[in-house]
């Protein structure tokens, strides 16, 4: 019942995180720089991983990056397309998480950072706190 109501409030949106994986730091900060820019990722964390995984018959053991792409629903779908699109691999992890239950200042903000949401007067703060 709490939850029906936050969301009520919220014009039904729904945080969605899309993970993606990446072979450099340089092709997720661009791909990153984008989406933010174009409100499609309010944020996005990445940070190096190793990663072990089959791939046409041969047993990989990589480093990478593992990126974490905050939205929501409204603007998931032009987020994917953006990631499909500019992605370097020949088959790009594009994977969508559900934000089941997330704290109201946290999605009012994601809202306010992507497509669809509602321009927020701006407080005097520089910089947002731990997104």
């Amino acid at each position: 019942m709490i939850l029906f109501l936050v969301r009520a409030n919220l014009s039904v949106a729904m945080g969605i995180v899309i993970v993606s994986t990446y072979p450099d730091k340089k092709s997720i900060s661009q791909v990153a720089h984008v989406v933010v820019e174009k409100k499609l990722a309010a944020c996005v964390n990445y940070t190096k991983i190793n990663s072990i995984y089959s791939w046409k018959g041969k047993i990989e053991d990589v480093e990478e990056f593992l990126a974490l792409f905050k939205t929501t629903t409204k603007s998931k779908q032009k987020l994917k397309e953006a990631i499909a699109k500019s992605h370097p691999y020949d088959v790009p992890e594009i994977v969508e998480l559900k934000m089941d239950d997330t704290n109201v200042p946290y999605m009012k903000w994601l809202e306010e950072s992507t497509l669809g949401g509602k321009p927020k007067k701006r407080n005097h703060s520089s910089k947002r706190r731990n997104p």
